[in-house]
């Protein structure tokens, strides 16, 4: 009789633990989904007003109309930093947990661990690509193009300047800040796994087109881990600018050089990251063992709710619902139009 109640207390007291732990992280969805919609909104908003400057005065008009519209793009998309780093110098948490910069070797990993995980990381990313192909061909199935929005491209060498600096560099840097750094830092205090898997869905649905969201909840997924293991935001954004950079030459190499040097330059150097990658694992299984990744794994922590009932919170909060709206009408838009 007193084992049953001694039971039947546990039982009720992890039912406790539970619903406290799906209200916390429904309110830390809310949050962050309102965090990042407030950062869109001022990102827009600032490009809004620089075009209307631009057009006031007749620029947008002329011969450099296209670098323009780069460099008000660029100066806009540093906005979309502003409130994340803006709510982690305010003090509310630590700021070095909501933007950790340290050196990821203070976390007990080898230099050979990060050389693992960074080179494993890019060709997984890399393969990211064939599942969001597999959404345009389905697409384009259906009678749509499939293409993806990209800014304008000409042969002007300031155009293709800032071309490779507004993909290469300004996206990984705010982004990896506002949903590596700040987003997961509100969200991990309800798991590690939650934190990764939520923020990744977060900015699936900020890319607002159903093939970048395929794209880019993939690869949140991949950031995100390296983000929680290595407890800092450099790896991520590292191989962030990486991918982008990669991509951005090649688009700028197919415009001056043809599609048949840029598949050339593609096929190249997804050779180069996945050989590096199959190397260093079957090196490191010939020398150390399977059991040498186990140092790899994110500590476990042991949750009274389920991982889905916490993500639930995507679609039971304001802010996660504002998200799901605007990467769905966005999305309908970019497919109508294409």
């Amino acid at each position: 009789m007193i084992v049953s109640n001694l039971t039947t207390q546990n039982s009720l007291q992890l039912q406790q633990c539970a619903r406290e732990e799906r209200k916390g992280a429904r309110r830390s969805v809310n949050f962050a989904g309102g965090l990042v919609f407030a950062s869109i909104a001022l990102m827009y908003g600032i490009q809004i007003v620089l075009n209307l400057v631009l057009q006031l005065n007749g620029a947008l008009g002329g011969s450099n109309s296209i670098l323009l519209e780069y460099l008000s793009s660029c100066i806009s998309y540093l906005f979309l930093a502003l409130i994340p780093i803006a709510y982690a110098l305010a003090g509310r948490e630590p700021a070095d947990q909501l933007l950790p910069f340290q050196k990821p070797q203070t976390v007990g990993l080898t230099k050979g661990d990060l050389l693992l995980l960074g080179a494993a990381g890019m060709a997984l990313t890399l393969a990211s690509n064939y599942p969001t192909e597999l959404v345009r061909m389905l697409q384009q199935a259906f009678g749509f193009s499939g293409n993806i929005p990209d800014m304008p491209l000409n042969h002007s060498i300031g155009t293709q300047v800032f071309y490779l600096i507004y993909g290469t560099v300004i996206p990984p840097l705010v982004e990896e800040i506002l949903f590596r750094g700040v987003v997961i830092g509100c969200l991990q205090r309800w798991g590690d796994w939650f934190a990764i898997v939520t923020s990744a869905l977060l900015f699936g649905l900020y890319h607002g087109n159903v093939g970048q969201f395929v794209f880019a909840t993939l690869v949140g997924l991949i950031f995100g881990y390296l983000r929680i293991r290595t407890q800092s935001l450099l790896p991520g954004m590292v191989l962030h600018m990486l991918n982008n950079g990669f991509a951005t030459l090649g688009t700028v190499i197919t415009q001056n050089f043809g599609s048949h040097v840029s598949n050339i330059y593609f096929l190249t150097y997804f050779t180069v990251f996945y050989g590096a990658a199959a190397l260093l694992i079957v090196f490191r299984l010939f020398t150390k063992g399977t059991k040498s990744f186990a140092n790899l794994k994110i500590p476990y922590r042991r949750m009274a709710s389920t991982l889905a009932a916490r993500v639930r919170g995507l679609v039971t909060s304001f802010g996660g619902i504002a998200m799901l709206a605007y990467g769905a009408i966005l999305s309908v838009i970019v497919l109508v139009r294409s």
